[in-house]
């Protein structure tokens, strides 16, 4: 489960932009990643606060 969250992740840094749960979902069965309620349910977090931290990482570490 840790590989497929963390491919899920990698995937949230790639994209351009935050995206909605529904849009994050479509993405999401179409490359085979975790769900955005299973991501929540992961992080404990809700979703577009994750999106936002996760991406926040991503340019600190640019």
């Amino acid at each position: 489960m840790k590989e497929e969250y963390e491919r899920a992740l990698q995937k949230i840094r790639e994209l351009k932009k935050i995206v909605s749960p529904k849009e994050w979902n479509k993405i999401a069965k179409e490359e085979n990643l975790l769900s955005s309620e299973t991501i929540k349910y992961i992080a404990q977090k809700d979703f577009r606060t994750l999106q936002a931290e996760v991406r926040e990482m991503k340019t600190a570490n640019a």
